[in-house]
């Protein structure tokens, strides 16, 4: 029995001492590691294409608000307001009005086009599609005896014009018959005058003629006159010179005729042309007075006939405007109808005419669309902007329509694109010697992932390379005015490699030489605990396929954690896979 205990106790002591070399080895070995700062790496891989570099600057992301309204006024309709007076307001309400039965959608919730919004309650939504029913009904009604008593007073109406005006037609068509009649009178005899006017200086070269011709007949007789005279008693002289005389005294005689007819004829013209223009000046008078008289006429007539106008025309504008008021009533209620069943629906159920996140909800489940105005409100997804100030060196290269790069930073491995769509001409800094002007710039692509008020760095493309390799600029590490980039051997550790770099946009760099396209680069980020080491792989394994992100102020980290790194084959200080310290002239710490 002694024996039994004696071994128990000493068992006992084993077991304690081995607890206390357990809790000293926990002490001395196991803490201090799980203190010390752990290291992580994220993967990214090499890609080829277009990189761009330019002028980047911050802004915020904005979005346009749309709102869907409820826009039928019931307030306008003539309705019962002389029922049971003892119906409480909310029964009221119930039957004139919209009430929200369910909302499906709340402040803050991503929504798209055509998903629900809300539903109404089949009761309300019955209620008022009667009473705009029974609304359009009066309307058309009211219209249909409107346009009847509108044709019938309009015809009445003209045939009291007809009526009024049948004696101002006559009054016309008497004057323009008596003033065309006299009107040909005269340009008869103008014309008459005229021609005999034409004929005066005929008449008077014949005249003329006719002179010469008596002054030769004349001189041949006195001629012929005086040789018979100077014949004497001799009878064969005188008998010849006897015939000569005879014949040119009748030629003279008939000479003399001729002269006198001309004459006459002339005298005779003149007499008939005096006799038109007094014709002409008769009926000019005649024509004056008769003009005078018959205008009298007509404008007697013509006035009863315009007041008959000016009557009839207002008579008409009267008739019209009750026309018009009741068509306008019933277009209205037909459009508070249509708008109402485009509201509602087939369903009673309110869907969202675009996509985006909802700012405002109006209405709660139970209440009632009493007025008009916006039910539901979300920032639409292809109304973001982003408006930033841009310094007068850098906006002359800027255009409208330029497209422009877009890193935000909560999507730092996500590069949207954009389009500038104003700048504003005039600079916002009045009071500063700064001179700025604000661009706005419209994002696009998918934006659901994006939020109000983010931060974003926007770059305005002044560089581009096509074709080229590039990785995230946070995996380089620069070391004695070289770059580097940690890489996994054969081994399965984290090595750097050696690599050349060009053009960078502060998000991504170029490589020019030391990798490939596909290649996988490794950026090392640190945790301080075992917690959060945990964390930071779970996100490490979860963004395996997005660019990291470096962090500034730590120690280069080995396969264990120990602060030292992994050197590239062929640099000193160890060969491809060994653990070596820190080179001399190091990077003080960066990887």
């Amino acid at each position: 029995m002694k024996a039994f205990v004696k071994k128990k106790k000493i068992l006992l002591l084993i077991v304690a001492a081995l607890c206390l070399l357990l809790a000293a080895c926990y002490t001395v070995f196991i803490q201090p590691l799980l203190n010390k700062d752990k290291w992580i790496y994220k993967e990214s891989t090499v890609e080829k294409g277009t990189l761009t570099a330019g002028v980047t600057e911050t802004g915020s992301l904005e979005f346009g608000v749309t709102s869907q309204k409820y826009e039928v006024d019931l307030s306008v309709l003539d309705t019962d307001d002389d029922e049971d007076d003892s119906e409480d307001e909310d029964d009221d309400t119930t039957v004139k009005y919209l009430k929200v039965e369910e909302i499906y959608a709340a402040s803050g919730e991503r929504i798209a086009e055509g998903e629900a919004l809300m539903k109404f309650t089949d009761d309300s939504v019955e209620a008022v599609k009667k009473l705009l029913t029974s609304a359009q009904t009066q309307a058309q009604v009211a219209y249909a005896e409107a346009e009847s008593e509108y044709n019938l007073s309009v015809l009445q109406a003209k045939l009291q014009k007809e009526s009024d005006t049948t004696s101002a037609k006559y009054a016309n068509a008497i004057y323009q018959y008596d003033s065309q009649s006299l009107a040909n009178t005269i340009k008869s005899n103008q014309l008459e005058a005229e021609r005999l006017t034409g004929r005066k200086a005929e008449l008077q070269s014949d005249y003329e003629d006719a002179q010469e011709s008596l002054e030769d007949a004349k001189e041949a007789y006195e001629k012929a006159k005086a040789a018979l005279e100077s014949a004497g008693d001799n009878e064969h002289v005188y008998i010849p010179l006897q015939s000569t005389c005879l014949t040119a005294k009748s030629r003279y005689e008939q000479a003399q005729k001729q002269e006198e007819q001309a004459k006459q004829s002339i005298a005779d013209n003149e007499t008939q042309i005096e006799s038109l223009q007094q014709e002409i000046s008769l009926a000019t008078a005649k024509k004056t007075l008769n003009e005078l008289d018959v205008k009298k006429t007509k404008q007697t007539d013509s006035l009863s006939g315009e007041n008959a106008q000016v009557e009839y025309d207002a008579t008409l504008e009267s008739l019209k405007e009750e026309l018009s008021e009741k068509e306008e009533e019933l277009k209205d209620i037909t459009t508070q109808l249509e708008t109402f069943q485009s509201f509602v629906g087939e369903d009673g159920i309110l869907y969202a005419t675009g996509s985006g996140i909802v700012t405002e909800v109006v209405y709660e489940a139970g209440e009632s669309l009493s007025a008009t105005g916006n039910v539901i409100s979300y920032a639409a997804a292809g109304d973001m902007t982003i408006k930033i100030d841009v310094s007068e060196e850098d906006i002359i290269s800027m255009h409208v329509g330029d497209s422009v790069d877009i890193v935000f930073s909560a999507y730092e491995d996500v590069p949207c694109k954009g389009i500038i769509t104003s700048i504003v001409t005039t600079d916002t800094s009045e009071e500063s010697a700064t001179v700025s002007y604000p661009v706005t710039i419209a994002v696009q692509g998918d934006t659901q992932a994006l939020y109000g008020g983010m931060t974003a760095n926007v770059t305005f493309v002044t560089q581009a390379k096509e074709d080229v390799l590039y990785i995230s600029k946070k995996a380089i590490v620069e070391q004695n005015g070289k770059s580097y980039v940690y890489v996994e051997n054969a081994f399965g550790r984290k090595v750097m490699q050696e690599v050349e770099t060009g053009l960078s946009n502060g998000v991504s760099i170029e490589i020019v030489s030391g990798l490939s396209e596909g290649d996988t680069v490794y950026t090392a980020s640190r945790v301080s605990n075992e917690e959060e080491l945990n964390n930071s792989e779970k996100e490490a394994s979860d963004s395996s396929s997005i660019e990291g992100q470096g962090t500034g102020g730590m120690s280069v980290p080995d396969e264990t954690g120990n602060g030292g790194m992994m050197m590239p084959e062929g640099m000193s200080g160890g060969g491809a896979g060994e653990r070596q310290g820190m080179p001399s002239g190091g990077m003080g710490g960066r990887p």
